[in-house]
C-alpha cells in the first residue's frame, strides 16, 4: 500500500492542475514522468509515511503522538497546501492538537488531505473501528465532516481492498453505504454509475470532478481504483482525469497496493523512486512493520 501510494503519488505530481486528456495524452504525461532519474513524492506521501510510522509505534491514532510525528516529518518543499502551514505553525507554537485546525479553519476543513494520508489506518482496521480512526487523525487537519467522511471512506477502500484482494464498483458501492454526508454520497454515487466507464475520460473528470475538494477528488480516485486492472492502469487513468492528479493516483493506487501488493508496481518504476533517509527503502521497511502491526491487531496481540 505504502509503495502504491508512492508511486502514484510521484508519477502524477508534475501534473497537478493539469486538464484532462484521453488515454493517449495521459500515456504521453506518463512517459514524460518516468523520464525522470528520480521520482519524487509530495505531501501526500509524506503524511502516509508519516502516520504509518505513527500506527506502528503505537496501533492507535494519538493526537499529541501524531502531531509530533507529522512535524518530524514536514518538508516545505513537498508541495503542502498553504492551510497547512498554518496548523503547523500552531502545533509549533503548543496550540493544542485538536484545536489547530480550527484555529486556520474555523468549520473544519473539507480538502482531501486527510484522506489522501489515511491509508494505513485501513490496513490495520476495518469497519467502525476504521472509521473512528480515520475520523480522529482527520480531525487534526480537515475538522468539517466532509473532510472527515472522506477519510473514512478511504480507508474503508483499503481496508476492502486489503480483505479481499481487489476493489471493485461493488466495493465502491459499500463505501457509498457507509458515507454519512450529502457531499459524499452524491460524490460516490456519480462514481458508482455503471455507464461511466463507457464515456471519454475528460467527461468522467466532469461528472466526478477532480478538485482538491473531498467529495470530488476521493470518489474521482476510488472510481479509478475500481475501474483500474492494476497501478499502472490506475495511475494512467488519473493521469488522463486531471485536476488534483497526484493526490488522486496516490489514493487510487493505495487502495490498490492493499488489493494486489507491491508487486504490481514495475521494477523499472519502483527504482526511480527517491531513496533519501525516508524514501524507497524506508517505505518498504515501514510497509512490512505495517503489515506486521496489522496482523498482530487482527490476532488480538495488538
Amino acid at each position: 500500500m505504502l509503495i502504491g501510494t508512492f508511486v502514484g503519488d510521484a508519477a502524477a505530481a508534475r501534473w497537478e492542475g493539469a486538464p484532462a486528456v484521453d488515454l493517449r495524452g495521459a500515456r504521453a504525461r506518463l512517459d514524460e514522468s518516468l523520464a525522470a532519474k528520480t521520482l519524487a513524492y509530495t505531501d501526500d506521501t509524506q503524511l502516509t509515511l508519516a502516520l504509518a510510522e505513527h500506527l506502528c509505534l503505537e496501533p492507535t491514532v494519538e493526537p499529541q503522538s501524531l502531531t509530533r510525528t507529522f512535524l518530524e516529518h514536514f518538508e516545505e518543499h513537498r508541495g503542502y497546501a498553504r492551510g497547512m502551514f498554518g496548523i503547523v505553525d500552531a502545533w509549533r507554537r503548543g496550540v493544542d492538537p485538536e484545536s489547530a485546525a480550527r484555529s486556520v479553519f474555523p468549520a473544519g476543513s473539507f480538502g482531501n488531505g486527510a484522506a489522501m494520508r489515511v491509508a494505513p489506518v485501513g490496513v490495520i482496521w476495518s469497519g467502525e473501528r476504521a472509521v473512528r480512526a480515520a475520523h480522529r487523525q482527520a480531525a487534526l487537519t480537515h475538522a468539517h465532516p466532509v473532510g472527515m467522511d472522506a477519510a473514512a471512506a478511504q480507508a474503508l477502500a483499503v481496508a476492502r481492498a486489503a480483505a479481499t484482494g481487489a476493489f471493485t464498483l461493488s466495493d465502491l458501492a459499500v463505501v457509498l453505504d457507509g458515507c454519512q454526508t450529502d457531499p459524499m454520497r452524491a460524490g460516490l454515487a456519480r462514481a458508482c454509475e455503471e455507464t461511466l466507464a463507457r464515456r471519454p475520460l475528460p467527461e468522467v473528470a466532469q461528472v466526478v470532478g477532480t478538485d482538491v475538494l473531498a467529495d470530488q477528488s476521493v470518489p474521482a480516485a476510488l472510481w479509478v481504483a475500481a475501474t483500474a486492472e492494476d497501478i499502472p492502469h490506475a495511475t494512467l487513468l488519473a493521469l488522463a482525469l486531471g485536476g488534483d492528479t497526484d493526490t488522486i493516483a496516490a489514493m487510487a493506487c493505495a487502495v490498490l497496493g492493499a488489493a494486489q501488493g507491491g508487486e504490481s508496481v514495475p521494477a523499472a518504476w519502483t527504482v526511480r523512486l527517491e531513496d533519501g533517509p525516508r524514501g524507497r527503502t524506508y517505505a518498504v521497511e515501514l510497509a512490512a512493520r505495517l503489515a506486521a502491526v496489522a496482523a498482530d491487531v487482527s490476532s488480538g496481540a495488538g
